[in-house]
């Protein structure tokens, strides 16, 4: 779902000023206890789980590409837009969360982790 105009749901969790996260940028958020990455690819905004789940590195510190998440440690590249992974090592898909724009900012729908 993909908003750019309105007032934020109930649910959502700022994560960054929409200024802030270029394309192909990626912007890392602590949210609970959880690590969340934030990422804008083909000119929309995504957030999936934000340490890979290989071999536990920080993916805010990988490079993103159109809509390609690469993980810094082993190269593994997952698509940002539903978490699958496009290449290995990886085998396990990063849990994504639904990321709105809406009042100049990147909202992050979090519920807990679900």
């Amino acid at each position: 779902m993909q908003h750019t105009e309105g007032s934020k749901p109930d649910s959502y969790i700022y994560a960054c000023s929409s200024s802030e996260l270029e394309e192909d940028d990626l912007i890392e958020c602590e949210v609970g206890t959880e690590t969340i990455v934030v990422g804008r690819g083909e000119g929309k905004v995504y957030a999936v789980e934000g340490i890979c789940t290989h071999a536990y590195a920080e993916l805010a510190d990988g490079e993103l590409d159109g809509t390609c998440l690469t993980c810094p440690l082993h190269f593994a590249c997952f698509d940002i837009r539903d978490g699958s992974v496009l290449e290995g090592p990886a085998e396990t898909p990063l849990r994504v969360y639904e990321a709105i724009e809406a009042d100049g900012a990147v909202w992050i729908s979090y519920e807990g982790g679900e």
